[in-house]
């Protein structure tokens, strides 16, 4: 029993003149007290900007923090951030960056000279790349109603590179100047108070990136001069021949606003010159017109000439033209009204054709408010 006991004892002092070495071989490697470190920066964010970006944390909860160094093209550049003693959120921009991705580093400093650990974040400042790749949203129609009313119908925006709103910029019925911004997922868009006789200019604005970021891009603006009239109150109240009242040749197929349908005058008891007249029902402010053969059927039984007649009264006429018309295209061809005339009526009369009867799609008439 003796034996092992003084075994043990033998073991005990082996073992405590191994960590006496091993202390001695690694002390020259610890720091006396320990290394001391500030506290990071505490849901740190970068906001992309052009040719900028800013970066942002909330203030964390160690008093003894007092600056804070970001760093960025591997450590050769840096800016060195004051903490403020109030405030919830510390923050700074960053200016003249070149357009690309970044790696920014940040560490936070006490007075003595402690830091923290650093912390990576990735941002991206935008410039004239991304400016020269945006798109403007496309206008599929201005049309403007009997009431006076605008309505805008949008096609689709690029929401996957930034877009997210549109804006309109027109003078209003007092004479002010109005800037409106509509969502990219809006389809359609009304101005009830535009002033008569002008138009609009429109624009759209992206953020490179839609949840951060501090600077807004805009697409050149567009211009939109002249807006497509409404047809649903319009009637015919004079017109030469139809083949038939049925859905497929009916003279009121011409202003329904849909070019696939079609007039068809009489197949075998009408010649040229055919006729129709149209009452808007109010007198308005012409720009021009835009005709149709009838689309999406390759009809070339359109007419090769043709004029167009306004009046206030349906007495009185005033005749533009004759205009020459190409049958052999479903593109819409416009007919300016440089004089922008006022008529309550306009009366389409086609001249000459490849056939003895006349097959056309739509007329569509532009101006604007009165």
């Amino acid at each position: 029993m003796k034996k092992i006991f003084n075994y043990k004892i033998l073991l005990l002092i082996m073992a405590f003149a191994a960590c006496k070495k091993i202390d001695s071989t690694y002390k020259d490697f610890v720091v006396p007290g320990g290394l001391v470190y500030t506290g990071k920066v505490t849901s740190p964010m970068v906001y992309a900007g052009r040719h900028r970006v800013k970066v942002a944390w909330l203030r964390g909860a160690d008093p003894t923090v007092k600056t804070a160094k970001i760093f960025w093209n591997n450590y050769t550049d840096s800016v060195v951030v004051p903490i403020p003693p109030t405030g919830d959120t510390i923050s700074v921009v960053i200016d003249n960056l070149l357009e690309k991705s970044y790696s920014f580093i940040v560490k936070t400093y006490d007075d003595k000279g402690h830091s923290s650990i650093p912390v990576e974040l990735l941002g991206k400042s935008y410039g004239d790349r991304y400016q020269a790749d945006i798109i403007t949203r496309p206008v599929t129609r201005a049309s403007l109603t009997e009431n006076g009313t605008i309505i805008i119908d949008w096609s689709a925006a690029n929401k996957a590179g930034g877009a997210f709103a549109t804006e309109v910029t027109y003078t209003n019925s007092l004479n002010q100047v109005q800037k409106k911004r509509y969502s990219t997922t809006l389809t359609s868009s009304v101005i009830a108070d535009l002033k008569a006789g002008t138009g609009l200019s429109y624009k759209t604005v992206y953020l490179p990136d839609t949840l951060r970021s501090i600077d807004t891009f805009y697409t050149p603006p567009v211009e939109i001069n002249q807006f497509l009239y409404k047809t649903e109150t319009w009637t015919i109240p004079a017109f030469s021949t139809q083949h038939d009242a049925s859905d497929a040749n009916k003279v009121l197929n011409i202003i329904d606003g849909n070019p696939a349908t079609r007039w068809h005058t009489h197949a075998s008891n009408s010649t040229y010159p055919h006729f129709v007249t149209v009452d808007m029902k109010t007198e308005k402010t012409i720009t021009g017109f835009t005709l149709f053969r009838a689309i999406n059927a390759n009809d070339v039984r359109g007419c090769n000439t043709f004029r167009l007649s306004l009046s206030k009264d349906n007495l009185t006429w005033v005749d533009y033209g004759p205009y020459t018309f190409d049958r052999f295209t479903d593109n819409g061809q416009f007919y300016e009204m440089a004089a922008k005339p006022k008529a309550r009526y306009f009366k389409f009369t086609g001249l000459t054709g490849p056939e003895r009867f006349m097959v056309m799609g739509e007329i569509q008439v532009y101006g604007l408010k009165l």
